[in-house]
């Protein structure tokens, strides 16, 4: 049900309100599609793939910094303005690229909330006097609690931890561990999955979520390793091309040992769940959404 029925320029519309809408809320919208009435839906924030998804679903929408898209009978309307904030606090001092790194091991390791300084930073790759001041803000935020009777941290609201980790996650750390962009050599390109099957080489995003689901023909590649630029080149035998369907990025996270890196995943060379996720909401492509729910599903939820 909608949340109200309004008139704009004589024509009745259902109306919808929410907070922030993200590429991954759009298809929550489809049960409008068949009702006799158009649909709008109203925002503080839409993020910008969040509004081109929306487009591209025939969905009007308006956010909070007059932005809007309206295509109803009688009134056409595109504005787009590019100002628009996200709702939470621009303050937040969570999501620094410290912050992200740390809550990707949180989110994956809940129970790890209450391991020693120098074993997170250790394991998140940044530095020790980081992880106190990261935990006091996430804390601060309601995202961590501390239970009275044993005096320890507990991970809380993950779920919604997590859809805010995947914007700055993508903007603020992946550039940092960017190697380059590689094109397949000739004879890797008609059978990637199992010439690329080396140790220490990771597939995330859609080849990832290929593996996983068998739902998505990859189109665009990416990979984490710890190998340096001449090896992928020589070893991986991938070619550098600025404009290259892949793109490499080097591991910023530490597993115990091998064997949990893969333990997960069913020894596939494929990187944790949350990682594919994280790309393929991001991207705000509408396949690459629908798979990521897929995902979401089958290997975030049942441990958030």
């Amino acid at each position: 049900m909608a949340d109200a029925v309004y008139s704009i320029n004589g024509e009745s519309v259902l109306v919808e309100y929410k907070n922030e809408i993200r590429p991954q809320h759009v298809s929550i919208f489809d049960k409008f599609k068949s009702t006799e009435l158009p649909f709008l839906v109203v925002a503080k924030y839409i993020t910008p793939n969040a509004k081109q998804a929306l487009k591209n679903n025939g969905v009007n929408y308006i956010d909070s910094f007059g932005n809007a898209f309206l295509d109803l009978e009688h009134l056409k309307l595109y504005v787009e303005k590019n100002n628009a904030k996200p709702v939470y606090k621009s303050s937040t001092r969570i999501f620094t690229q410290a912050g992200c790194q740390l809550v990707f091991q949180l989110l994956k390791h809940p129970e790890s909330i209450n391991e020693t300084v120098r074993y997170l930073a250790h394991h998140c790759s940044i530095s020790i006097g980081s992880i106190s001041k990261i935990i006091n803000h996430l804390q601060e935020e309601g995202y961590v609690i501390k239970w009275n009777s044993e005096q320890k941290y507990q991970l809380v609201k993950r779920e919604e931890l997590l859809e805010r980790w995947i914007s700055p996650f993508v903007e603020k750390v992946l550039p940092n561990y960017k190697v380059g962009n590689f094109k397949f050599s000739q004879h890797q390109l008609s059978d990637w999955q199992k010439k690329l099957s080396y140790p220490r080489l990771f597939w995330c995003g859609e080849p990832a979520a290929s593996m996983l689901t068998k739902n998505l023909n990859p189109e665009k590649f990416t990979i984490y390793t710890n190998r340096t630029k001449k090896e992928i080149s020589i070893q991986f035998r991938l070619i550098p091309d600025e404009n290259g369907a892949i793109t490499v990025y080097n591991k910023f996270w530490q597993e115990k040992s091998m064997f949990d890196e893969l333990a997960y995943l069913e020894n596939k060379n494929i990187v944790h769940p949350l990682l594919i996720y994280a790309e393929l909401i991001h991207s705000g492509s509408q396949r690459n959404i629908e798979t990521g729910k897929i995902i979401f599903d089958e290997y975030i939820k049942p441990n958030l």
